[in-house]
């Protein structure tokens, strides 16, 4: 469900551009010091918005440095790591370990109960580092399934479910910006349940799997999609305003004001596409 919040690299100016991927390698370094080689697999787009929005925020002291990896042997990497990275990486782990065990559950997936087993012991040490936010995950993700298994037809009340888990996440310090963090994550998770479930509907018709978007009675789903989207991203811009944010501020405006929307225009236009091509089928 994760990768759908993006930035726009070619609106971005060359500084930002290496500060946001400075952000991404050093998540990526916390995954690997804090839990292990493996756990880099679960990296995604997703955190590294959440480091740097609570790094904007709280502006921790950052700890820059230029690193050869894995995916770039040749060419060191900026990498900005803080305290802030270790938090997201612990989510990182822990949604990704909680995610396969639903994938187990519910589908019997061998790769998933094998992965399992490899973020094992990277997982329980992150859920003991955050415990109250492991029960967090747990309690919406099964909340979430038993919505899904009831073929709920409300994709407001469904979305609602991931949303409020990505705002208890968002909550990083129990101050006076918690609530406005909270409705952050709350909207914008809204907006990926619902472009995911957007973007899942021909595979999951195909698959017979659960999608509010096949079940619910909207003559045009299309147009339904795009007016729930809009809607949540204008109170996620109304939410980011109420905060103090200027550090790596472009780099924010730029993820919600155009990557985001950009990834939601390559969606619908791919369904544009699919639309056409069954047209021609047809005819």
């Amino acid at each position: 469900m994760f990768g759908y919040v993006q930035i726009d690299k070619l609106e971005l100016k060359v500084r930002e551009y290496m500060t946001y991927k400075g952000y991404y390698c050093g998540l990526c370094m916390a995954l690997k010091h804090n839990y292990g080689n493996l756990s880099r697999f679960t990296l995604n787009y997703d955190m590294t918005y959440l480091v740097i929005i609570l790094t904007s925020l709280y502006e921790p002291v950052n700890n820059c440095s230029n690193c050869r990896c894995v995916a770039h042997p040749h060419n060191k990497q900026l990498m900005i790591d803080n305290e802030v990275s270790e938090y997201c990486a612990a989510l990182n782990i822990m949604l990704a370990y909680n995610n396969l065990k639903d994938d187990w559950k519910d589908e019997r997936s061998i790769k998933s109960l094998l992965a399992m087993m490899l973020f094992n012991r990277g997982y329980r040490k992150a859920k003991k580092k955050y415990p109250e936010k492991d029960e967090v995950i747990i309690r919406f993700i099964e909340e979430l399934e038993e919505l899904e298994k009831a073929d709920c037809k409300d994709i407001d009340k469904v979305s609602n479910v991931f949303g409020h888990l990505m705002g208890q996440l968002m909550i990083y310090k129990q101050d006076h910006w918690k609530q406005y963090l909270n409705n952050i994550g709350l909207y914008l998770g809204k907006y990926i349940y619902i472009l995911d479930a957007y973007d899942d509907i021909e595979k999951d018709k195909k698959n017979k799997s659960y999608n509010p978007f096949l079940l619910c009675e909207e003559e045009n789903i299309e147009e339904y999609a795009k007016n729930l989207l809009n809607l949540n991203l204008s109170f996620l811009d109304s939410e980011l305003d109420k905060l103090p944010l200027v550090k790596e501020k472009p780099i924010l405006d730029n993820i919600i004001y155009s990557g985001i929307k950009n990834r939601m225009r390559i969606i619908f236009d791919k369904d544009d596409c699919n639309k056409c091509k069954r047209l021609e089928e047809t005819n």
